[in-house]
């Protein structure tokens, strides 16, 4: 058999061995040993894994920012305590992968699980080292990291050859292996090599581990693998060691540089194992005091660094030290720690699993610390740019309103000239022109109205080259109809048909919503839209009509007019005085020459400026808005500069004593008619809340809170409603309370809609929720763009709330018609060959789960979560909206169907059939069966 030497064979072996039995000395001078060692070798070997922590950590405290910088340093401190600190090692490992899957960091959560996988794998928790291997692997195949998933599976043969299931392990060495030399990744291949050795030798084939071992140092020297050398050389000498008789001197030389090289690198465990083999050679050769410190310097060590399994092993070599010493009370004493140890390794899981939930809630409380903290510091921050802006608001509002009343009586004389000079030539000619305008307009709606629908239709069927015509045709077709309806209008005021109908509604809440939707086209173009409602919360009477015809027309001239970079200002507030409500709507843009301002309230009076998009106006906008306002009793003030801006002052009033002219509703005002008038297809409320329970769970994500509240309101009464301020917010509720709907806008700081919906379709706890995103871009590429994220459906501002009560249900009626169609699948798998979503494949391994314990009578939720790296609340509302059933009810089931299957096919007893799928008492597996297939088991069997 041939010998391999490796860099260390020229070390003085009984020299090393010599100072390595004095410990003291080993510690104190444990860097000259490393310069000495060095300089025999000749080499530069590799300090990486042996680099200290401070300067990491003092990169990590200077590094602010939670990306993936700091998910690396994570990893790097989690595998610098690899083997020294297990508990240490675990907290950066468990770091990483919140923080990688928080920022959507895939490759680092990746490897942060793989990681954590070794850790438990060293710790001997083969049941969780599996499940964080396969999380890692799912992962690294969704986004093609071949070498990670090579890392899974290398880690996943680790786990079963420890627990001795040798054809698991096999085959998953075999994967990491062929996955190592495609990617041609050489450490991946000597780690894998060196584990396929240890199969080898717990198989008794001793030349085959040889050969495996043999080979992975060789890759392992060429690529410096100076760390993980201790490891393939200790298993090159226990090679030799497991012998019949044992070759003790090439034993000795491998263990020995084994020793030297894990003392080199930092490797402890490494060391540990070194030291403990050597013990164990120098007993066979009668060295029993050296071979007595060397074992208890190994077991010192493996208890200092918790590794419980190589105290174990540590404490079989002691007993049989102790009984070549003929100590026989020194061997019972070995005996009993080691089978202390053995129990607690056996039986830790309990605690284990205690000590994972302390440790998960100490987590989730030091986030809730801080995002509270987080949330006073804005509030602080809002609060005080809130008085300074209000402040600010309040002094140009006062401002305004002194100058308007300065202005007041001048403009009112000036236009009571002009009216009488032209009064008469204007009776005419308005009674012609609206005689004339009242009979065209009824003859256009109808053709207007044939024009647009079949257009719509036809957009679909032509290609992109005719869809462009077909638009400008759609678009021109739409403000036509815009305009004939403004001339209906005006020509009902000249009539004397027009009226004002009020009736009792919360304006404040009315006034809110309707100003969002220009909120968001301000944005689109760019403008600087400033708010102010003044008006307390309550009941006033009011016409809402009139009021959005009036709100509607002055906004829309106002970003007509006025240029990107510009400011648009709009006041609302109740006056305490007169208890009248003013409108002041002012802002930026080009304004109006001395000379038009007395005509721009006549119909079809274009003056000389443009809009900003180039084109004149129209003359129906404020024409209609002066004869509301004179309908209402109201007042209209106009001030303008040429290139300074304009500012138009409307008040209505609103006491119930001043609106005798009007005319009472007899039913209260619609909240927000404004806003579904824009969606002629809304349902009436009693058909959208028919056949909803109030078992859903909706998440409404919104940066603004008046919205954010008001659709929060529309659903209270038949949903649980949870809200969220921004996307960073509405991503952590919705990985915790995994709701059945996600309401979300699209704009907003931080992680937008279409961020939030990429990282709900990323995590297998979100990935089935639906999305709904709501927008103030109704393009076509703003919408693909969400459908394309993953977006169910999108929606755009202003909308219907009764629409989105329509669609929020279709959404909740198809993830029920989807849970019965899983839980068919669930029942009858699919095809080998169909291609599955991931809620498919998250179903198959629930169902694959389940099955593997049928057995187990113990076997419940809390182990159904663990197995599935999911919390009990998250497995809980997952297998809720999948199958619309809870996980006890589904494991039920299956073992239900499983018996059913036994029992048709006579495989065995009734008694043992219940005991095979879990059941202890039969009459309780009688009577579950009896409620799931209205028959007892036994007629069951003789059906």
């Amino acid at each position: 058999m041939t010998i391999y030497r490796s860099p260390f064979h020229r070390l003085n072996i009984d020299w090393f061995v010599r100072h390595a039995l004095q410990a003291d000395y080993v510690l104190k001078n444990h860097i000259a040993i490393m310069l000495v060692i060095a300089g025999l070798l000749n080499t530069s070997p590799s300090y990486a894994q042996n680099q200290q922590p401070d300067s990491l950590l003092r990169v990590l405290s200077r590094h602010r920012g939670q990306d993936t910088v700091r998910v690396n340093l994570y990893l790097k401190l989690s595998h610098y305590y690899f083997g020294v600190n297990q508990t240490e090692s675990s907290a950066y490992a468990r770091d990483a992968i919140m923080l990688a899957a928080k920022r959507g960091y895939a490759y680092g959560e990746a490897r942060a699980h793989n990681q954590l996988a070794l850790i438990h794998s060293l710790a001997n928790e083969a049941e969780l080292a599996i499940a964080c291997a396969l999380r890692a692997e799912s992962i690294a195949e969704r986004n093609g990291f071949r070498a990670l998933t090579g890392e899974s599976y290398r880690v996943m043969g680790l786990t079963y050859l420890d627990q001795e299931d040798f054809a698991k392990a096999g085959s998953f060495y075999r994967k990491a292996e062929m996955r190592a030399r495609e990617t041609g990744n050489k450490v991946l291949l000597a780690k894998t090599l060196n584990g396929e050795g240890g199969m080898r030798i717990r198989q008794k084939d001793r030349s085959g581990a040889l050969k495996y071992y043999l080979e992975s140092l060789k890759i392992a020297q060429e690529v410096g693998m100076s760390f993980y050398m201790a490891l393939i050389l200790s298993n090159i000498g226990e090679v030799y060691m497991s012998g019949d008789p044992p070759d003790l001197a090439n034993a000795s030389q491998y263990f020995t540089q084994a020793l030297a090289s894990a003392h080199i690198s930092g490797n402890k465990n490494g060391e540990t194992n070194a030291l403990a083999n050597l013990g164990k050679v120098y007993m066979l050769q009668g060295k029993l005091a050296e071979s007595e410190t060397l074992l208890l310097r190994s077991l010192k060590m493996s208890d200092q660094m918790g590794i419980r399994i190589t105290s174990q092993r540590t404490y079989m070599k002691l007993v049989d030290l102790s009984l070549h010493q003929y100590n026989y009370k020194k061997a019972s004493d070995y005996i009993q720690k080691y089978y202390a140890v053995r129990n607690y390794l056996m039986n830790d899981e309990r605690t284990k699993e205690m000590a994972r939930l302390e440790e998960k809630y100490q987590s989730e409380k030091r986030e809730q610390q801080i995002q509270l903290l987080k949330q006073e510091k804005r509030f602080e921050t809002a609060s005080k740019n809130f008085w300074i802006i209000g402040s600010a608001f309040l002094l140009l509002a006062a401002t305004a309103i002194y100058l308007l009343q300065q202005s007041r009586n001048k403009k009112a004389r000036q236009v009571m000239t002009i009216q009488k000079t032209l009064i008469a030539e204007m009776e005419e000619m308005d009674l012609m022109k609206s005689r004339f305008f009242a009979n065209i307009s009824h003859e256009f709606r109808t053709p207007l109205s044939l024009i647009a629908a079949p257009l719509e239709e036809l957009t679909q069927e032509v290609g992109s080259s005719g869809q462009v015509n077909l638009n400008l045709i759609k678009r021109n077709a739409n403000r036509l109809l815009e305009l004939v309806n403004q001339l209906l209008d005006l020509s009902k005021f000249e009539a004397g048909k027009m009226e004002i109908v009020v009736s009792t509604g919360e304006l404040r809440q009315w006034l809110q919503v309707f100003i969002a939707s220009f909120e968001s086209l301000a944005e689109a173009r760019r403008i600087d839209f400033q708010t102010t409602i003044d008006v307390p919360e309550g009941m006033f009477a009011f016409d809402q009509d009139k009021l959005e015809k009036i709100l509607t027309n002055l906004l829309g001239n106002a970003f007509k007019f006025t240029s990107s970079g510009d400011k648009v200002q709009l006041s609302v507030k109740v006056t305490n005085e007169e208890g009248d409500l003013e409108v002041v709507v002012s802002d930026t843009g080009s304004g109006i020459p001395e000379k038009d301002l007395p005509h721009i309230f006549s119909p079809f009076f274009q003056s000389q400026h443009i809009t900003s998009d180039g084109q004149p106006g129209t003359g129906l906008g404020l024409a209609l808005v002066n004869e509301i306002v004179k309908l209402y009793r109201g007042v209209l003030n106009v001030q303008s500069r040429e290139h300074e801006g304009t500012t138009l002052t409307v008040q209505l009033p609103l006491e119930v004593s001043k609106l005798t002219f009007a005319r009472f509703a007899s039913e209260p005002s619609p909240h927000f008619s404004a806003v579904s008038q824009m969606h002629d297809d809304a349902v009436p409320r009693d058909e959208i809340m028919g056949s909803v329970t109030t078992e859903a769970t909706i998440l409404v994500v919104e940066d603004n809170r008046e919205l954010r509240e008001f659709i929060a309101r529309a659903f209270a009464n038949r949903y649980k409603v949870l809200t969220a301020e921004n996307g960073e917010i509405g991503l952590q509720i919705a990985t915790e309370r995994v709701p059945d709907v996600i309401i979300s806008d699209v704009m907003m700081p931080g992680i937008d809609g279409i961020a939030l919906t990429e990282y709900i379709r990323q995590q297998e706890v979100t990935c089935h929720i639906p999305v709904l995103l709501l927008t103030a871009r109704s393009d076509d590429e703003s919408r693909m763009r969400g459908l394309r994220t993953g977006a169910d459906d999108y929606l755009s501002k202003p909308f219907s709330t009764d629409e989105l009560r329509v669609r929020v249900l279709n959404m909740i009626s198809q993830r029920k018609r989807l849970a019965q169609k899983f839980q068919k699948e669930l029942v009858s798998p699919s095809p080998a060959d169909t291609i599955l979503s991931t809620d498919d494949k998250f179903l198959m391994r629930l169902r694959q789960t389940i099955s593997e314990h049928l057995a187990d009578p113990v076997f419940g939720v809390e182990q159904l979560a663990a197995e599935m790296c999911l919390s009990r609340t998250q497995l809980f509302r997952k297998v809720k909206a999948l199958l619309d059933t809870t996980p006890v009810d589904l494991i039920n089931d299956i073992r239900l169907q499983r018996a059913a299957v036994l029992i048709r096919s006579r495989a065995d007893t009734l008694t043992q059939i219940s005991y095979s799928v879990g059941f202890r008492e039969q009459s309780y597996f009688a009577k579950k069966f009896r409620v799931k297939f209205g028959v007892s088991p036994r007629e069951y069997a003789n059906s």
